[in-house]
């Protein structure tokens, strides 16, 4: 079954550079060149779950800038922001144009697959992360932060099957796209420009099994 592109929002709130660290700690799997930007689904042995969307936007500094402040003329701005949700099936999600396919999950083994477009038509991506040109500017006010914030210019696809034994790979393997499997978290690593370049839809396998369950059938 397709997904469809909705899923319930619990809130979201634009987080500043400060919490960069933090939600690269969400999203990240030992990888220190990850952007905070991505997406993040659990899933439990019923098949429901949460959805965690972080993405990372240049606004208008008009929107952003400081309310009280003298004397600056303020020029870049950079805003990550965080949306939680729950779902009650991973056979009824999507985000956008990225569709999940869990027609073969069960509570003990399973795979999900998400089909990944990419090129011009695409819309997933950009609802994430910003263009090429605006990534050079979005780099220059990062370089000014507190702690140097390095863009690294991709995007975080990471799968959790709470309890559960994983493995993961690329239907198709696709130079510069990182594929890991890590303590029940499936993740991969997209650069932007294979995001933005034309090509067929990538398709991330993960394949899980709950030794316990499986153990247990007649």
């Amino acid at each position: 079954m397709r997904g469809i592109p909705i899923f319930t929002r619990h809130g979201s709130r634009p987080a500043p550079l400060a919490i960069f660290a933090m939600a690269m700690a969400m999203f990240s799997v030992g990888c220190a060149s990850q952007d905070p930007a991505g997406i993040r689904i659990a899933v439990d042995a019923g098949g429901k779950g949460t959805m965690t969307i972080a993405a990372l936007t240049a606004p208008a500094v008009a929107t952003v800038q400081p309310t009280a402040s003298k004397g600056v003329k303020w020029t870049d701005g950079v805003q990550l922001t965080i949306t939680a949700g729950d779902f009650d099936s991973i056979d009824d999600v999507a985000f956008e144009d990225l569709i999940v396919d869990a027609a073969d999950f069960t509570a003990d083994s399973g795979t999900v697959r998400i089909v990944i477009p990419r090129g011009d038509d695409a819309r997933w991506y950009r609802a994430l992360h910003v263009s090429a040109k605006q990534r050079a500017a979005m780099q220059k006010a990062l370089e000014r932060a507190i702690q140097k914030v390095e863009l690294n210019e991709n995007l975080t696809i990471a799968v959790e099957m709470t309890g559960a034994e994983v493995a993961a790979n690329l239907v198709q393997t696709v130079p510069g796209v990182g594929v890991s499997a890590k303590r029940g978290v499936a993740t991969i690593v997209i650069p932007m420009d294979v995001l933005e370049k034309s090509g067929s839809p990538m398709v991330f396998a993960i394949n899980w099994e709950r030794p316990g369950m499986t153990a247990s059938r007649p």
